[in-house]
């Protein structure tokens, strides 16, 4: 079994020093560690850790919330808060960005270990309930609209303008951009694979290094979308 992939945010380096020798003493992976929300943010789309751990009160001009919320907007990872800062207008900013976890600085060590051990837990268990949720959508096919369940969806393909959704007995030629159609998919469901390709995660028969097969079609996969999709296949 893979080790879980922890990142670390905090600005006090002896903190974060801290941080990372009691996670590797308890066999968890630290793919890295940041002071400045900025810095964190590119590193972590890079990484794509199982679980940031995120203090609120960071060097440079954005703190924690804000990261918290590019995280929430981008990517499918769970948080757990450490910060000392405990007021109610704080607390509703971080209630808001729906964390996994928070404790209060100062800490023990065995409360940290449990926090993050059920935080994982709960936002593993909700990701594969998310997964197998059903769910529909109106696409427009000529002059009438057809509903489809985004389930029988196989995968998504982009050419300029228009995109092909292909189902097991039928494909539909929509006008519409990638990006666009992408908001209306369950993003639990829905990964890309290439600029070109969305592909439903329960569809995917073979994995490969740069390519996927589903529904006996190859299918380009960029290393930029490979860790996301491996680390989706790795639960369920």
């Amino acid at each position: 079994m893979n080790p879980i992939k922890i990142y670390i945010v905090e600005d006090i380096a002896i903190s974060r020093m801290s941080l990372e020798t009691m996670l590797l003493e308890n066999n968890y992976e630290v793919v890295g560690s940041a002071a400045k929300a900025e810095v964190a943010w590119e590193e972590i789309q890079e990484s794509l850790p199982n679980l940031i751990l995120l203090d609120i009160n960071l060097a440079g001009d954005k703190n924690g919330i804000w990261l918290a919320q590019q995280v929430r907007k981008h990517l499918n990872i769970a948080i757990v808060y450490l910060t000392a800062y405990g007021d109610q207008q704080t607390l509703k900013e971080v209630l808001e960005t729906k964390p996994n976890g928070y404790l209060m600085k100062p800490y023990q060590e065995p409360t940290l270990l449990t926090t993050i051990s059920i935080a994982l837990t709960n936002f593993l268990e909700s990701q594969n309930k998310a997964i197998h949720l059903e769910s529909n959508i109106f696409i427009k096919d000529g002059h009438i609209k057809i509903k489809i369940n985004t389930n029988d969806i196989y995968y998504v393909k982009s050419d300029g303008n228009y995109i092909e959704i292909i189902l097991e007995q039928k494909t539909y030629v929509v006008r519409n951009k990638l990006v666009e159609f992408k908001k209306e998919l369950p993003h639990n469901l829905f990964f890309q694979s290439h600029q070109r390709y969305l592909i439903n995660i329960n569809k995917i028969t073979v994995l490969k290094k740069d390519i996927v097969i589903v529904k006996g079609i190859e299918i380009p996969l960029s290393l930029k979308y490979k860790k996301a999709i491996e680390e989706i296949l790795a639960v369920m």
